[in-house]
């Protein structure tokens, strides 16, 4: 998988403001390490995104309205649907209309989608993408810049809380 280049004729670091090159690095990691986590996860038919759905629905431990999945894993509708009709093809999760709201489809994971769901988690701990203790430390930071980000959001949107759905092509 390719990853983002910077320019070949970089303007003169005085002119870059100083956290370009950490949006950059950022937006690199995290092409890798879905590269690295998807290609985990591709000998048991996961995407990571498919992964995602299938441990929410674990934790849930009953269905899920696709509403809840779209607004928890914060991806535009179009996306969580695609995802759990790839899911449900596999046999790894079933839709359901929701009988005390006819508008509300639910998704239940079924046993094959357990099994599938645990033999992931266990190839997933086990991939090693930096020392331990440079990634507990990137953790913390990260939170941080997460949380940071998210406040800076909410003001611009006069106190509104940006999702995937309220940007262009419903993705962040």
């Amino acid at each position: 998988m390719a990853t983002a280049q910077p320019p070949h004729s970089a303007p003169a670091a005085e002119s870059v403001p100083p956290y370009t090159s950490l949006i950059a690095a950022v937006l690199q990691t995290q092409k890798l390490i879905t590269h690295q986590l998807n290609s985990t996860l591709r000998p048991l038919g996961l995407s990571f995104a498919r992964y995602e759905v299938l441990a929410m629905m674990i934790a849930a431990n009953a269905p899920l309205p696709m509403v809840r999945i779209v607004r928890a894993l914060d991806r535009h509708p179009t996306t969580i649907g695609t995802l759990i009709e790839g899911l449900e093809g596999s046999g790894l999760a079933l839709r359901t209309i929701n009988r005390s709201d006819r508008r509300s489809t639910l998704v239940t994971i079924t046993d094959k989608g357990r099994e599938v769901a645990t033999s992931a988690t266990r190839a997933l701990d086990a991939v090693a993408l930096a020392d331990p203790k440079v990634m507990r430390r990137l953790h913390e930071d990260l939170q941080q810049l997460l949380s940071a980000t998210r406040r800076a959001s909410t003001a611009a949107r006069g106190g509104h809380h940006t999702t995937a759905a309220d940007l262009p092509g419903g993705r962040p």
